[in-house]
């Protein structure tokens, strides 16, 4: 739990027609996916509402942070910026595993809500840049930084036998 990110909803569950406004800023821990990652260091932000509906306590928000990662065809660092919108249903002893949150008593923990859309919008694939050349398969140079003498063209051992072959000209 994160007190970052939590908040009272006593006034809330009272009067309906209250809309709480909600600008939070924090940092959650061991955010990430194979390649990318939330440093746990890193600022989170958290602007939007909250209010009461029939069912529990209805979060829309917007969040945003910054992720870093490994390039996956270069190896390099990679970083960029994530933005996502929320919209999630807080719900007094829900199930753990349903499709809502759970609170209990009169405070709304959004910690858990964060850290599972962002771990949903990291990027799997992580490049450095749109354009990264990778690395030569043969030698590992990094070909953003330079070329490199490999052959371009090597031939599939399965098909190398082929390479014999001579066809007759077309007259």
């Amino acid at each position: 739990m994160s007190r970052d990110f939590s908040f009272g909803v006593t006034k809330l569950l009272r009067d309906p027609a209250i809309v709480k406004q909600l600008d939070m800023q924090g940092q959650i821990s061991e955010i990430f996916v194979t390649s990318s990652w939330i440093a746990d260091n890193e600022i989170i932000n958290l602007e939007g509402v909250a209010e009461s509906v029939h069912e529990g306590i209805l979060v829309k928000a917007n969040i945003s942070t910054k992720w870093l990662g490994e390039c996956v065809r270069c190896l390099s660092p990679a970083s960029g910026d994530l933005k996502v919108s929320v919209i999630e249903l807080f719900e007094e002893k829900a199930e753990p595993e349903g499709d809502t949150y759970p609170f209990d008593g009169d405070v709304v923990d959004l910690s858990e809500m964060i850290k599972d859309n962002l771990v949903l919008e990291l990027p799997l694939v992580p490049l450095c840049n749109k354009d990264c050349r990778g690395l030569c398969q043969h030698c590992g140079q990094n070909l953003n930084l330079a070329s490199c003498d490999c052959v371009d063209k090597v031939i599939d051992p399965i098909w190398e036998s082929l390479s014999g072959i001579e066809f007759p000209e077309e007259t």
